[in-house]
């Protein structure tokens, strides 16, 4: 029987894909190939957005430097150990224990830090919008840069304290499989080496299920509130000013109001990538086993890393022209950071 040419094609790309199913190779070189493009295309972005932004944080200290600065950190650990890692676990190269460790805790690390960090940025852009709208009468006080230091700080040593259980219970697991299962198994054994095994059923339900779960949704659910409240102040600073009450015409206010937009961006980045992959791990538990599920996986847990530096460039004015002098250096003259206007009370 002769087959028709969309038939013909039809086979021969089904054949195609049941090659690659069946391909160790090709499923290594799927996670290879996105954990290459995500680190390629986040961590130049990190790297110009650690180094401008320690150059902001030397000519005058502000707290939403210094929390960019710990996200830009935080996204650079996340590519450099985490996919760094994948590459070599899909590469055939068998990790032992501690590199599944570390590959586990870092996992978890970052991704904590990275949603703790952005809630810090929302809340604190929701407070400066809300002195745009409802200007203060006195003006903001300087002392508390000492109080937002040191909660920058205690998030770095909670979230590392809050993983440090996984380096426990986290190790390199044999297991074997029989003849019958499939190849689509085999394939992808090496993803289901490392095993997090609790000591009891308690431990397991009390921290694996429910506390690291809520030391990420906890924070997601109050940066989803404070998005709701930065749409409604944006909406109270557009009526306030299309009413005749009062024009904000400062640059100050201006660039408050351009920086809050940016954050409800990656406020819904964030929170659609973390929904999508905890559904993808946690409600379908074959998922992994799947050809095409590690390199999801990678570009859905590595998503919010690569687009968030090119976002966070654009919150600051001062940022701005440090970036763009470094990038332009021959407009390095021409444009100077004290261009930028004088600072306002609520900025």
């Amino acid at each position: 029987m002769r087959l028709c040419p969309k038939a013909l094609w039809i086979r021969l790309v089904m054949e195609k894909l049941n090659w690659l199913r069946d391909t160790d190779l090709c499923v290594g070189t799927l996670e290879i190939v996105a954990c290459a493009i995500v680190i390629a295309v986040s961590v130049p972005g990190n790297i110009l957005l650690i180094f401008c932004t320690r150059r902001c944080i030397d000519d005058q200290l502000r707290t939403s430097f210094t929390l960019i600065f710990s996200l830009a950190w935080v996204n650079l650990i996340h590519n450099l150990a985490v996919n760094v890692l994948k590459i070599v676990y899909a590469s055939a190269v068998a990790l032992d224990s501690a590199g599944c460790k570390v590959l586990i805790f870092l996992t978890n690390f970052t991704t904590s830090e990275a949603i703790w960090f952005t809630l810090y940025i929302a809340l604190l852009y929701c407070f400066k919008l809300c002195r745009v709208v409802h200007p203060p009468v006195e003006a903001a006080c300087r002392k508390h840069l000492t109080c937002h230091m040191v909660l920058i700080s205690t998030l770095w040593v909670a979230g590392a304290a809050a993983s440090c259980p996984l380096l426990l219970y986290t190790g390199r697991t044999e297991k074997l499989y029989t003849e019958n299962e499939t190849n689509q198994q085999l394939s992808n054994v090496i993803y289901a080496e490392c095993k997090t095994e609790y000591r009891n059923d308690l431990m397991e339900i009390l921290y694996g299920k429910i506390f690291l779960v809520a030391i990420d949704l906890l924070p997601l659910l109050i940066m989803l509130l404070a998005g709701f409240r930065i749409v409604y102040l944006l909406w109270k600073h557009k009526m306030a000013t299309c009413g005749g009450i009062w024009i904000g015409g400062d640059a100050i206010e201006l660039e408050v109001v351009r920086a809050c937009k940016l954050i409800l961006l990656l406020i819904l980045l964030i929170i659609s990538l973390w929904v999508s992959y905890f559904s993808l791990v946690y409600c379908l538990k074959k998922f992994r086993s799947y050809y095409f599920g590690p390199p999801v996986l990678t570009v859905l847990s590595s998503g919010y890393s690569v687009i968030s530096p090119y976002v966070l460039m654009l919150l600051n004015y001062k940022l701005i022209v440090r970036i763009r002098c470094f990038c332009c250096k021959s407009e390095k003259k021409q444009v100077t950071v004290s261009a930028i206007a004088p600072v306002s009370p609520y900025a």
